[in-house]
């Protein structure tokens, strides 16, 4: 009889290890988990300012981690930074010897590099461009273009000059470039002829009334 219940014992205290076995697995992958909350993004843009030498003023509201996968941190570029804002719904923009980074919201209203000839930036990097319009009215596509870029981004004609102003991230700006490229089809247009630059008299401004 007593050989029978140091069986049953023997049973009940193995079932018991094997129900308990997992629950000690339980904290390391919890705290497995916690290494992959991602990297301060200031940590990424002070290891861009040791490596290029920029000196950087951050906007206060951005205070977010990054998931970088196949990335180090110490060999992020400046480029590479400027897609890592980008996602997180902030830009820099270069002036006064500083870099200033700002939500992107902000940035159509501060001093950007204007796009000319064949001059190249990162892709992420917000710039303002002035795109010719040659044989359709420019202010027909904006309604077309306008939907194409984010919220942030600036898109207008200007009447006179039959051209496109644009701010926006230097690959959205060569993108539309090459979309107006092939929408500027027909036998030529030529702004109103008011636009041609003289003063208007009253007299000349009644005639046009």
């Amino acid at each position: 009889m007593n050989r029978v219940m140091t069986v049953l014992l023997a049973m009940v205290l193995s079932s018991a290890g094997a129900f308990t076995a997992p629950v000690s697995e339980e904290p390391a992958a919890t705290a497995a988990g916690s290494e992959d909350m991602g990297v301060p993004v200031h940590a990424v843009i002070r290891a861009v300012a040791r490596r290029t030498g920029k000196r950087f003023v951050i906007d206060s509201r951005l205070h977010e981690n990054v998931q970088l996968v196949g990335e180090e941190v110490d060999k992020v570029s400046y480029g590479e930074l400027l897609t890592i804002l980008q996602v997180q719904g902030f830009a820099a923009v270069e002036g006064g010897g500083f870099v200033r980074v700002i939500p992107d919201s902000s940035v159509r209203q501060s001093a950007l590099p204007l796009v000319v000839g064949g001059a190249t930036y990162p892709d992420a990097q917000y710039v303002a461009a002035v795109i010719q319009v040659r044989k359709v009215p420019a202010s027909s596509l904006v309604p077309i273009l306008r939907p194409l870029l984010p919220q942030q981004a600036h898109l207008a004609a200007s009447v006179c000059t039959n051209s496109l102003v644009m701010v926006d991230t230097f690959a959205n700006v060569r993108r539309i470039q090459s979309l107006i490229a092939a929408l500027d089809t027909g036998d030529g247009y030529k702004p109103v002829d008011r636009c041609d630059g003289a003063p208007r008299t009253p007299s000349s401004r009644a005639k046009a009334d």
